[in-house]
């Protein structure tokens, strides 16, 4: 269950009659149950959803201590970053013949994104902009080229303005940062600025990927 479809189901558990006062339904608890530990396997860092306590099914649960419960856990699944960054992650749109299990791992790149995960998220970026970009090239080898010789391709082709190219190499330098070595040499300091400029890069790409006739040559 993805962080989407969990807030979903918790949203529909907190609309549900759990059960007469003061006592909540025995099937009431168990659901909360299971959602809880599927957020708490979804988070497995968050403290303010690992101090949530899991109920005994079995024993009798106050229906206003379950109601606040749920509440909170709703609460911790639907914080967000706040500002640009926030603004920029919901904004991107794949283009519609992107490769199937992308959709998967832009989720992935925007719950990164909500929990902060700053490294993640850069590196997600630029794996998400290789796949696309890879999308629209010729060659159908299991490897294929990396990003950063589709960024060159894609100069030479003048596949894209300078602008967008300008802010797809910032991808290509953050790539380093899987080598620890390597992110040290190029003083990558890891930032909200520097996840702003990602995101923004990928959504500038999807946005000129919309256009089905940009392909390589």
């Amino acid at each position: 269950m993805n962080q989407t479809l969990l807030i979903d189901a918790v949203q529909a558990f907190c609309r549900l009659d759990i059960g007469t006062p003061p006592y909540a339904r025995i099937q009431a608890v168990r659901q909360f149950n299971a959602l809880l530990e599927q957020a708490k396997n979804l988070y497995p860092s968050r403290p303010d959803i690992n101090a949530i306590n899991n109920y005994i099914a079995n024993d009798r649960v106050i229906c206003v201590d379950l109601v606040d419960a749920s509440k909170r856990l709703l609460a911790s699944l639907e914080l967000r970053r706040p500002g640009a960054l926030s603004e920029a992650i919901e904004s991107i749109s794949l283009p519609s013949d992107a490769p199937e299990g992308l959709t998967q791992d832009l989720e992935e790149l925007k719950l990164a994104v909500s929990m902060g995960l700053r490294k993640s998220a850069l590196l997600l970026s630029g794996s998400l902009a290789e796949a696309l970009l890879l999308s629209r090239h010729p060659d159908r080898s299991e490897r294929g080229p990396g990003l950063s010789r589709l960024l060159a391709l894609a100069t030479e082709q003048r596949l894209f303005g300078r602008d967008v190219l300008r802010h797809l190499e910032t991808l290509n330098d953050y790539r380093d940062l899987i080598h620890t070595r390597a992110a040290q040499r190029n003083r990558i300091t890891l930032t909200d600025e520097r996840v702003i400029l990602a995101v923004q890069a990928l959504k500038l790409l999807c946005a000129e990927l919309q256009y089905p006739n940009v392909f390589y040559a």
